[in-house]
């Protein structure tokens, strides 16, 4: 009875149905699947796109018809300025209608992009359609200046329905986009834009009015220094504003553009670039012709350069937090802007006396709110120059004052000395005496 169980489990007589042979049970799986019975399943490849069909889909996405029409206009633009330039064009309705050409064809952009921006059609286009009606807010064929230059009037009159009409624009795509408005942000926008636009009048008016009439050389410090002190001063509102919490890198939803803050850092950076290029090759560097200046180029734009530095940190705050840090950041540009200013600290005209009026701003801000120690040590330089040059110039008057006065002179002053000194040891002696007699009754008490 004592039957070995597995014997019988292995016994001659096995189960026919779950037997199965060797090799068939050390078959490898990668066998078993390709086996009659399992057929691979084979996966289809898309097929490989068309050249052509890359082309279109490329062309739907980017549309560079709109690129290649702004090129077209600023081309026409362009050599209608030359036109005007060169004398050619004499007819004032001409250039009247070129100048409304241009303005219709910024309302069509701009009603094009807010159209495809409202249906949510395309609306990376939309977005491309305002960032290029900046080019012709910009004027960077200079057809203002062209117009100016033709008729003084009419460029005024020009100059003064471009900036309304600008104006307007702005207004109408904030309504229809729902854009939250920043006081700050607008300002600078606008002013920007118009020294763009009113810049080279003014150097025009100086080299017509001004430098003619004068008899030999005329100097154009004061008048250059104004246009930059303006470009660098309309910053600040912007910098105070995000001084200590920089809402330009903040996401702001938006129905129609996902994030307005990338549209509002479009319309300031766009400004921020085109004009400082703008002033010099088209309200400056044509009037050196006629005007001169008695002081360098670095002290000229000093002022707009430590601003504009300071607005560049506003907008890339973050990228110069990682890369640098706030407090280098401040440091470098504050100490540059001091060697700038202080080797033009032998002239006292107003430009050196504003570079370092905004030189002591500068480094006694960044040290108070930024606990910036480096500026704050820089700025004790500062008044110690001040200092020693104002005693080295009190000495130079006094050495001088003294070499021309008698013995006898000298010899009332060194006795009214003699009695101021007296006078003084003896209040000496009084306050001595007085804190002697205060300690000793204290100890008799």
């Amino acid at each position: 009875m004592n039957i070995d169980q597995t014997n019988i489990s292995q016994g001659p007589n096995p189960d026919p149905i779950n037997e199965q042979p060797a090799e068939a049970v050390q078959q490898p799986a990668s066998e078993q699947q390709s086996s009659p019975e399992q057929k691979p399943v084979r996966r289809h490849k898309p097929p490989k796109p068309e050249p052509k069909d890359i082309f279109f889909k490329w062309f739907r996405n980017n549309n560079p018809l709109y690129l290649l029409s702004v090129a077209l206009m600023l081309a026409g633009l362009y050599l209608a300025g030359s036109e005007l330039e060169s004398g050619q064009m004499n007819s004032i309705y001409t250039i009247a209608g070129f100048f409304a050409v241009q303005n219709i064809y910024e309302i069509v952009m701009i009603g094009m992009a807010l159209y495809l921006l409202r249906n949510r059609i395309q609306s990376d286009h939309g977005r491309l359609l305002l960032i290029l009606v900046l080019v012709f807010l910009g004027d960077l064929t200079g057809y203002q200046v062209h117009i100016s230059g033709k008729d003084a009037t009419v460029g005024y009159m020009a100059t003064g329905i471009y900036m309304a009409l600008a104006a307007f624009k702005l207004f109408v795509v904030m309504k229809i986009l729902d854009l939250r408005l920043h006081s700050s942000r607008i300002f600078y926008i606008f002013s920007a834009f118009s020294l763009i636009w009113i810049g080279p009048k003014i150097a025009d008016y100086m080299v017509n009015s001004v430098g003619k009439a004068s008899i030999g050389f005329f100097d154009g410090s004061y008048s250059y220094y104004s246009l930059w002190l303006a470009a660098g001063l309309i910053h600040l509102p912007l910098i105070i504003q995000n001084w200590r919490k920089n809402t330009l890198e903040t996401y702001e939803e938006n129905e129609y553009l996902g994030n307005a803050t990338a549209f509002w850092r479009w319309l300031i950076v766009f400004p921020f670039i085109v004009m400082p290029i703008y002033l010099y090759f088209f309200a400056m560097r044509e009037q050196f012709r006629f005007m001169e200046s008695s002081i360098s180029l670095p002290a000229l734009i000093a002022s707009w350069a430590v601003c504009a530095a300071f607005f560049a940190q506003t907008v890339w705050r973050r990228a110069c937090e990682k890369w640098i840090g706030l407090n280098i950041y401040d440091s470098v540009v504050m100490i540059l802007f001091l060697v700038t200013t202080m080797s033009y600290a032998s002239s006292f005209t107003a430009p050196v006396v504003i570079n370092h009026i905004l030189l002591v701003i500068g480094l006694a801000v960044t040290w108070q709110t930024r606990d910036n120690k480096v500026n704050g040590l820089a700025l004790s330089g500062v008044v110690l120059w001040y200092t020693g040059a104002q005693i080295k110039s009190a000495g130079t008057v006094a050495v001088d004052y003294g070499t021309k006065l008698s013995r006898t002179a000298w010899a009332a002053i060194l006795m009214a000395g003699s009695f101021l000194l007296l006078g003084l040891g003896f209040l000496v002696s009084l306050i001595r005496n007085g804190n002697v007699k205060a300690d000793s009754d204290k100890s008799d008490a």
